[in-house]
Parts: structure tokens; sequence; C-alpha cells
């Protein structure tokens, strides 16, 4: 089973995000119920090996202005630390094998317009808080996109 542990995230003014800069980002936007900030990707594995309980602080977590990576992802950026991750990297003995980049993937970018730049402008300050739950996902790749399901809380 494919596995991820993350931070499920709502976003009420998605919506509006999306359709504002998708007249500049033309790319596969993940799809609203599906908006998360991921602490672990695990890959395939057996999901009990990850039931058990992490030290989850119960602040929220603060979302704080936009970026890229590059070209080729837009995401909102996050406050929170390291971590969870580092938990969850001694818990379940993980290999710490990228530099942990709190953020929420917003679009996988196919092109960009011109005036991209400052469409983003727009929304470099946009702030707001979300709560700290975390959760063991699966992940179920389809020809329409991933599946995730949430198949044990912290």
């Amino acid at each position: 089973m494919r596995l991820f542990i993350a931070t499920p995230v709502t976003l009420p003014i998605y919506g509006t995000i999306k359709n504002d800069l998708s007249k500049y980002i033309e790319g596969k936007w993940v799809e609203g119920w599906n908006l998360h900030l991921t602490h672990k990707f695990i890959g395939e594995d057996e999901p009990d090996k990850y039931k058990t309980q992490l030290k989850v602080k119960s602040k929220k977590l603060k979302v704080n202005g936009i970026g890229m990576f590059g070209d080729k992802i837009l995401y909102l950026k996050t406050d929170i630390d390291d971590s969870i991750n580092k938990e969850i990297n001694e818990k379940f003995n993980l290999k710490n094998d990228k530099p942990f980049i709190p953020h929420i993937t917003l679009c996988r970018i196919k092109e960009l317009k011109d005036d991209y730049k400052d469409a983003i402008k727009k929304w470099e300050n946009i702030n707001f808080e979300i709560p700290n739950e975390v959760y063991l996902y699966k992940s179920t790749l389809t020809k329409k996109g991933p599946i995730y399901e949430k198949i044990y809380k912290y």
C-alpha cells in the first residue's frame, strides 16, 4: 500500500485562488478535498507498522504566503518546523532522504503565462491557520488523479 503522513488542509478560498491564478498558470490543480501538508512520504509499505502514537503538538499551523519550486510546483508556505518529520524518521526507522520543506501543493505546473508573477504577487500575503491534525494516509493512483484516504489519526 502506498503511504504518507500528512496534515489535511481545508482552504475555503481555494476556489478563488485557483480561478484567479489558472488564467496565468496551466497545470494539474490539486482537488480541494486533497489539499494537505505532507510530513513524510513513506511509499509502498504495510500500514500497521505506522499505527503508533506520535508527539503531535496541538498548536495551529500558520500558512503565510505563496511560492514556487522552480517552474514546476505552486504551493502555500507554512511555518511548521521539522519536529514531526524527525520523529517519524526516528520512530519508524526511515531515512531523511531530502530536506523537509513544509508546503501545501496547489498546482503541478505545465505552462506559465507572461504575467504569472504579477498574479502570484496578489496572493503573497495570504495568511491563515489550520489545525495541526496528523494522519496516516493511503494513496491510490488512478488515471483521474490520486485518491487519498485517512487510515489512522496520530
